[in-house]
């Protein structure tokens, strides 16, 4: 490919310039500015920036802290004038995990990461220091995991230490905390704030630690053996809760085995938060048992004695002799038997102490799409029904209730993405394109049309010749003819032409040279 000559194509641009007529010139140049436009357009809706909401409410300081590290790394962004940050929109995700490592919003100070690079030539003051700005840090990022915190800044004073435990002083810390709007810190919550504090530090206690609202500027405080005043409220999470797992677990059987979406269920329950004592004595008057038993038997005797023995020791062993050996004496023998038996009937106690939380009554009410069950089949109703009060627990002492209907559910309609939809998620390629192919139409075609069109012909003013006879005519054809043929059988194929001279110097007669030219040709 020749080298490009400038000269010769300004020269030749010259010349296709002056040879356009005012029209032509005019669409042209319209052309140009018409087509540069639409590439500008075009390239402007391709590469055009969406701007997406970094952050928005921040204090002067941290916003010039954000705006000062996207600077330095390069990042676009944009700042109204209410103070929000703008980046592009697709970058927002990847920019705000970035500055929340650097530890920009919240306030929350560094943490221990101050000792990932050691540095040396530091005192002992500036080492504790930073190891107390760093625990202040990482309890400020702790406390900050708590739902709806939106702001925390922790102070902590440790003491000196001393060699003289009266001159100790107890460590302390105080927390400011600043809620998001619609929440608040339960008594729960602010106990575990002040724990998890006081367990941080060593030697702080509990009572050392004091929490604030940024909101009031009020202390939040919490009693040691606070003592619930009033229950309604875990009483109601009681019921609700229970009443949530009795209504899934129904959905969940009847979802399976009839189809998703099928089933609605809806459960009541009725509890007692009655505490109660209940002594309980029973008597058996058929079984009796014996308690105690008393017997006493006595005997006496009746009868008259025989003459009197010898005096003396003699008369003393004669008696002797006769008591043992058995002699009887003469007279009456009288025994008596006295048995006192105690009965007592059986009987049985019982203490019964009943807890908050019974249950009273269940009422379950199931709605079961008319699709998937027949018209008319109680069966089937009856089976669902009893699968509920087996799922349920059912007591028919208790008074529970179970109702099961069957209705037509009425279906969703899902709406169809329209034109405006796909023109609202397409707008801009469609738009070019129009742009681009509405230029073509009504600009490039028509500057093509001119331009390119060929020029009408210059008529000749010299009078046209007449022409010859015909029969004239047919008979120079006729002479000039295979001349022409012969020439051009030469110039084309050579060896044609040799064979075809070597036939006529064999041919006698004119008509069969002609025949065989005609025939070569």
């Amino acid at each position: 490919m020749p080298p490009l000559k400038l000269k010769e194509l300004g020269t030749q641009l010259k010349e296709f310039w002056g040879k356009l007529s005012k029209k032509q010139k005019i669409l042209l140049l319209s052309g140009s500015i018409g087509l540069t436009l639409a590439l500008i357009i075009t390239i402007f809706l391709m590469t055009r920036t969406e701007w997406g909401l970094l952050y928005s409410g921040l204090e002067p300081d941290v916003s010039g802290e954000i705006v000062q590290y996207l600077k330095s790394h390069k990042i676009p962004y944009k700042v109204t004038q209410d103070g929000s940050i703008y980046v592009p929109e697709e970058r927002v995700p990847e920019v705000r995990m970035e500055i929340a490592s650097k530890g920009f919003i919240g306030g929350n100070g560094p943490g221990f990461e101050l000792f990932d690079k050691e540095k040396l030539g530091l005192t002992e003051f500036q080492e504790k220091v930073n190891y107390q700005r760093a625990l202040e840090g990482e309890l400020a990022r702790t406390i900050k995991g708590i739902r709806g915190v939106k702001f925390v800044r922790v102070h902590i004073v440790l003491p000196k230490e001393s060699v003289f435990i009266s001159e100790e002083q107890p460590a302390k810390a105080s927390v400011l905390i600043a809620m998001k709007p619609g929440y608040t810190l339960t008594k729960e919550q602010v106990k575990g704030i002040v724990n998890l504090v006081s367990g941080a530090v060593p030697g702080l206690k509990p009572s050392n630690v004091t929490i604030i609202d940024a909101k009031t500027g009020k202390k939040l405080e919490f009693l040691e053996n606070e003592e619930p005043q009033n229950i309604t409220t875990a009483q109601l999470i009681l019921k609700r809760r229970l009443e949530s797992n009795l209504k899934e677990k129904i959905e969940e059987m009847l979802g399976k085995a009839l189809g998703k979406d099928k089933v609605i269920a809806q459960v009541s329950v009725e509890l007692s938060f009655d505490k109660e004592k209940i002594m309980q004595e029973s008597y058996d008057p058929e079984s009796t048992a014996v308690v105690s038993e008393e017997i006493e038997q006595e005997k006496k005797y009746q009868g008259t004695k025989g003459p009197e023995g010898i005096a003396g020791v003699k008369g003393a062993l004669a008696e002797k002799f006769e008591a043992t050996g058995g002699t009887k004496t003469k007279g009456q023998v009288s025994t008596r038997n006295h048995i006192i038996r105690n009965y007592e009937v059986s009987k049985m106690i019982k203490n019964l102490e009943i807890s908050p939380g019974q249950i009273k009554k269940i009422s379950v009410a199931v709605l079961v799409d008319k699709d998937v069950i027949p018209a008319n089949d109680t069966e089937k109703i009856t089976w669902i029904e009893d699968l509920v009060k087996g799922a349920i627990g059912y007591n028919p002492d208790r008074g529970d209730e179970v109702e099961v209907e069957a209705i037509s559910f009425v279906k969703p309609r899902m709406p169809k993405p329209g034109i405006m939809d796909y023109v609202a998620k397409f707008y801009k390629p469609i738009l070019a394109f129009l742009v681009i192919v509405l230029f073509f139409l009504f600009v490039v075609r028509p500057i093509l049309k001119n331009v390119l069109a060929p020029a009408p012909a210059p008529v000749e003013e010299a009078a046209v010749e007449e022409a010859p006879p015909v029969e004239e005519a047919e008979e120079e054809e006729k002479e000039v003819l295979p001349q022409e043929i012969a020439i051009g059988i030469i110039q084309s194929q050579p060896e044609k032409a040799a064979m075809l001279v070597k036939k006529w110097l064999m041919e006698e007669s004119l008509e069969e040279r002609k025949k065989a030219l005609a025939e070569a040709g």
